[in-house]
């Protein structure tokens, strides 16, 4: 029995692509930081952060507000050297607690003054559409034929999100056309977004195989 410690395991010779699937929509508009301390953005486009909350939510749709009210996310921008952001380049973090006097929202990361946010919710429905377009999007530039993959879902997901179990199973076995899906599920994975790796939450993870001598599909 060991109380830490890791295990690894080093592939060559092998085409491989990380899919990270957050499972999460976005909602309201980009907008930018203009002032924070550390994990608290004080002002988003100069306005302060919980009065942008809370004038996005008025404009939401009954069925954003519906899911709003389970939980509002704040996706930062890691990469900020594209024109237009789209699914894949925020990394979701929850928001842990607002200032009525400052204005603040509190988020389970580090901000800065720069840095492009955009809220976002997430349920089953969603999280079901991010994967099978994460896998789509790595399957339109793959460098072969899938070969299989290793998964790491979140053991929020499951049942605790889906309607029927082994969703993220079924759903990367049924695009890549292959049986030979492996995995386990975490409390925390680990994947890129932006280019940088980070510890995420309720998400889906995977490392997919191609086989080069096999023409994708």
């Amino acid at each position: 029995m060991h109380r830490d410690g890791a295990v690894g395991a080093v592939l060559e010779g092998v085409a491989v692509r990380t899919v990270v699937s957050q499972g999460c929509a976005p909602v309201g508009r980009e907008a930018v930081v203009t002032d924070a301390d550390e994990n608290v953005i004080l002002r988003l486009a100069g306005e302060p952060a919980l009065d942008r909350l809370r004038h996005e939510f008025e404009a939401f749709t009954e069925r954003e507000r519906e899911l709003a009210q389970r939980g509002v996310l704040v996706g930062l921008v890691i990469d900020e050297n594209k024109p237009d952001y789209g699914r894949g380049d925020f990394l979701m973090r929850g928001i842990l607690g607002a200032d009525e006097e400052s204005g603040g929202l509190a988020v389970g990361e580090q901000v800065r003054v720069g840095q492009t946010v955009r809220f976002h919710v997430r349920d089953g429905t969603t999280a079901a559409e991010d994967l099978s377009l994460a896998l789509d999007e790595t399957l339109a530039v793959a460098p072969g034929a899938p070969a299989g993959a290793l998964v790491f879902t979140c053991n929020g997901r499951g049942t605790h999100m889906f309607a029927e179990p082994d969703h993220d199973a079924r759903v990367v076995s049924g695009t890549l056309a292959t049986p030979g899906v492996a995995g386990f599920f975490c409390g925390g994975e680990i994947g890129p977004v932006g280019g940088r790796a980070f510890l995420h939450g309720f998400t889906a993870t995977m490392a997919v195989f191609f086989d080069r001598d096999a023409p994708a599909g």
